[in-house]
């Protein structure tokens, strides 16, 4: 009986189709260490792809799936982003594909070979090779409409610290197929309107993802690198159904106890140096323990709460991350075989993270610029780099070489007498209240300076006290309705001081005058708001 049950169970077997040895796919990768914008571009670019192959072309009734491989780590605020919808998104693990099979490469949100990892051994076999970045690089020829590829670009740039400086940076770029860089806040921008264009709507759990890719990237529409497709494209997926809810959950960053404990720390080892009336901070934690995750976040709360202009923040670590890795693996969206072991020979090798943020108004300030001398790079006001240092590049050497590069890049102080109005109506002390009203309707005036016969600044005069005046009669002259108790500046004063007395004062025009109290100018909040650039019709 038993026998015939072997020989059965047998010819069940011979009849079984023959295992696949083979899947043809297509890969996306992220850049290590992937930010909400990285997972939203590279989820969208296969989505894309699953409806129309990397060519353009219509996908057959033989659909070649595409895969996204996360090379290696998240942000904390992603990671539990993929916790929760791992399993509504395309991710696969390196060893859960064959290098042979990969048809078409994607990276997104990077141009340098070695912000994919491990994922820069498969470049050479793959049949063609896309990249899709919004990174402003002045090397690149770069399209405005988002349509345009080159592929003779050769520059690099990242979001996040690349860990070794080689020369992998160029191979993306170099290799392309298809290379797509346009000046727009987000990469998801670029892969939503291409999804927008060929009418394929992404699902709610798609959609609210390539919101927090948006918004994570552009800081809420609110980066000065935000453009008006950014908004376009968060008002598109917000009408395919993304969930607000899931956008409030999961797109306000968390600081764990492991963050907060870095960030109590660097509140009590900071150092700030005002340069040009710009108030730059660093601060060095010498860690003894493996890389700690989230230093992004840390370093965009040391910036507010320090209320910097440019915050720098530099921590040390034994290796370059793989004992972590390691350590978490079972917590990681990765499956486990896709634990890094291609550093562990780094791990007694001390490094130095390097975190730049910067706000809008440090105008003039490159962070990509400054850390990508260092192997990293990133956007103006956000970059990073890992610097494995040595006996005579200590990590107090790089924090320190990094900070006098940004101080290098703030411009002198602007100062009055480089911008104030040099023509001036005033108003003399001895002017009637009837003539100085006629002067204030024919110039459109609603206050203007008051000056003696020898051009001393003597007070200000208000169109509402003249009014008032002209209203009972008021026979005196300006000099008995002139406020003489008025705020002036030297042409000296530089920018920031002046900016301080319009806040603070409540004045909207502020005289200049000379040490001996002669007006030679006015500067005015237009002039001010002229100097930050905010608007064009100003």
């Amino acid at each position: 009986s038993t026998a015939k049950n072997n020989n059965n169970n047998n010819n069940n077997i011979e009849d079984l189709p023959p295992p696949i040895l083979s899947e043809p796919c297509n890969v996306v990768f992220t850049h290590t260490n992937a930010d909400f914008d990285s997972l939203a571009a590279a989820v969208a670019l296969s989505l894309l792809w699953t409806h129309k192959d990397p060519s353009g072309q219509r996908q057959t009734s033989q659909k070649i799936p595409t895969h996204v491989v996360l090379p290696r780590g998240t942000h904390p605020v992603v990671q539990r982003f993929v916790a929760f919808h791992k399993h509504l998104l395309p991710l696969r693990g390196f060893k859960t594909i064959q290098k042979q099979d990969v048809h078409a490469i994607g990276v997104v949100d990077a141009q340098g070979a070695n912000r994919i990892g491990r994922g820069q051994a498969w470049l050479e076999t793959a049949r063609s090779i896309h990249v899709f970045d919004h990174h402003d690089d002045s090397n690149h020829n770069n399209n405005n409409n988002g349509n345009t590829t080159t592929t003779n670009s050769s520059s690099s740039s990242s979001t996040e610290a690349s860990e070794n400086n080689n020369n992998n940076t160029n191979t993306l770029t170099q290799m392309a197929t298809e290379l797509v860089i346009d000046k727009v806040g987000s990469t998801t921008t670029l892969l939503v309107e291409r999804l927008k264009e060929a009418g394929i709507h992404p699902a709610p759990h798609e959609a609210t993802l390539f919101c927090l890719g948006i918004r994570a990237d552009t800081g809420g529409l609110v980066y000065d690198s935000t453009t008006l497709r950014d908004a376009r494209a968060l008002l598109w997926c917000m009408e395919r159904g993304a969930s607000q809810s899931a956008i409030s959950e999961f797109g306000v960053p968390r600081l764990p106890p492991e963050q907060r404990q870095v960030l109590n720390a660097a509140l009590q080892n900071t150092r700030t140096v005002t340069h040009n009336g710009m108030r730059l901070t660093s601060v060095l934690l010498q860690e003894e323990s493996d890389y700690v995750a989230g230093l992004a976040q840390v370093c965009e709360e040391l910036l507010g709460l320090t209320d910097s202009d440019v915050f720098l923040l530099g921590a040390t670590h034994t290796s370059s991350g793989s004992k972590r890795r390691r350590r978490k693996k079972n917590d990681h969206h990765q499956d486990d075989d896709d634990d890094d072991d291609d550093q562990n020979h780094q791990r007694t090798t001390q490094w130095i993270s390097l975190i730049g943020r910067a706000t809008v108004n440090a105008a003039d300030i490159n962070l990509n610029a400054v850390l990508s001398e260092w192997g990293g790079g990133g956007h103006p006001k956000a970059a990073a780099a890992a610097v494995r240092c040595n006996a005579t590049l200590t990590p107090q050497t790089v924090l320190e070489q990094a900070f006098q590069s940004i101080q290098q890049q703030v411009p002198e102080q602007l100062v009055a007498s480089s911008f104030m109005r040099h023509s001036v109506t005033t108003v003399s002390t001895e002017d009637t209240v009837q003539s100085a009203l006629k002067l204030f309707q024919q110039y459109d005036l609603k206050s203007a300076p008051v000056v003696d016969i020898q051009h001393y600044f003597m007070g200000s005069l208000k169109l509402n006290d003249l009014v008032q005046a002209a209203r009972r009669g008021n026979p005196l002259k300006v000099k008995g309705l002139m406020r003489s108790k008025a705020v002036t500046v030297l042409p000296d004063t530089s920018l920031t001081e002046l900016e301080y007395l319009i806040q603070t004062k409540g004045v909207g025009r502020l005289p200049v005058v000379d040490d001996d109290g002669v007006l030679v100018g006015l500067v005015t909040r237009t002039d001010i708001l002229r100097q930050h650039r905010l608007y064009d019709d100003i």
